[in-house]
């Protein structure tokens, strides 16, 4: 009887301490569109690089098809600011964070 006592006793000495050491190791990550990211700054870095190239992409559409049905340059200019907001917001949106 003695044994089975020191046998249950040294079980759960054993498993009290990789309890803590299991808790320990918990991370959170971020996983959006297929792409795990491991920190919150990490995720809103690649939220600011999708607006940055949605604004990039947008204004040369917008000027670009503004240019193509026949505006003039003010009217390309127009088109191509009208195209970079609307490209920023869409880029954004991309990633939720």
């Amino acid at each position: 009887m003695r044994s089975i006592n020191l046998l249950a006793i040294a079980a759960i000495a054993a498993a009290i301490p990789s309890v803590p050491a299991a808790a320990r190791h918990h991370h959170n990550q971020y996983a959006y569109n297929g792409h795990v990211y491991r920190s919150y700054d990490q995720c809103r870095a690649e939220k600011s690089r999708a607006a940055k190239r949605g604004t990039v992409i947008g204004a040369v559409a917008g000027g670009a098809g503004t240019a193509l049905l026949g505006g003039n340059l003010g009217g390309s200019l127009l088109g191509a600011g009208v195209g970079a907001v609307a490209g920023n917001a869409i880029g954004s949106g991309t990633k939720k964070c």
